[in-house]
């Protein structure tokens, strides 16, 4: 009796156990609330690497879809391992693993020496895995080392990893700093009534209303970007981001051009014949 007392009850107990009305939206909020954090780091990396859609490059676009394909495969994989776990692998601990944002100054700056390219990509990815490898080897270990990582050096890290992604969040606040409409009114109103409905539906709402507010903020910015796509006026612009000119602001061909000009009167064309 008692061990089924303690598999029910809050969401936030280890073990607890909630109703499937509650535990729907809110995975369904976590899984939204990763899927930006764990392709953010790819897109970073693949920008300052030169692996985008605004590269020009066919192929560089493609591999950068490819490695975002990726990541939230092997997030996938991981996350079930992490929650049921295979032998000794695994924490069974109800989190989704993704990719970590901690290292982006790090790759940033080998980018900005090496250049760039997919070489330098290749290096990034070579110098994780022996990192990653290198930390598996200190899970093993971790129970005597833990006394070097008291909770102030542990939370003057997160500190500072959650402080060096302010930018990315003010660059996605503005729709992207690769987006020809960075920053313009229509994004800033977006992401403005997506913050004022998060913290609105978390401080002064109960139930569901609370602890699913990133959810229900995430489905009213898209219900209001489509209302804005249809009410407000926008540029046209292409997935590729090139800028399509207006088709009366265009310019037109010499020729058409010459074709629109007023028809010179005939008289003036045999004077000028004449004085030839």
């Amino acid at each position: 009796m008692k061990q089924s007392q303690s598999q029910t009850g809050s969401p936030y107990e280890f073990y607890g156990k909630i109703p499937l009305r509650q535990a729907i939206p809110l995975g369904l909020q976590h899984v939204l609330a990763m899927f930006v954090g764990n392709l953010t780091p790819i897109l970073i990396i693949c920008g300052a690497c030169g692996i985008s859609a605004t590269s020009g490059d066919a192929e560089l676009a493609a591999l950068q879809v490819t490695l975002l394909q990726n990541a939230m495969l092997i997030a996938g994989i991981v996350t079930l391992v992490q929650l049921f776990a295979i032998g000794p692998v695994g924490g069974k601990v109800p989190i989704i693993m993704g990719t970590s944002s901690g290292f982006i100054g790090v790759f940033q700056s080998v980018a900005k020496v090496m250049g760039g390219g997919i070489l330098t990509y290749g290096a990034i990815m070579g110098a994780s895995l022996i990192g990653g490898i290198f930390e598996g080897f200190l899970g093993f270990c971790l129970k005597p080392l833990r006394k070097f990582f008291p909770p102030i050096v542990t939370g003057t890290v997160v500190l500072s990893i959650g402080l060096s992604l302010i930018s990315v969040g003010i660059q996605s606040f503005g729709g992207g700093s690769s987006a020809s409409d960075y920053g313009s009114m229509e994004n800033l109103i977006l992401g403005l009534i997506v913050l004022v409905t998060i913290i609105v539906l978390k401080h002064f709402c109960k139930g569901i209303w609370s602890t699913s507010a990133i959810l229900f903020a995430i489905i009213i910015g898209y219900i209001v970007s489509e209302v804005m796509g249809i009410f407000l006026p926008t540029t046209d612009i292409p997935a590729e981001g090139v800028e399509v000119p207006d088709a009366e602001t265009a310019e037109l061909p010499e020729n058409t051009a010459q074709e629109r000009t007023p028809d010179t009167d005939p008289a003036d064309e045999r004077r000028d014949d004449t004085n030839g």
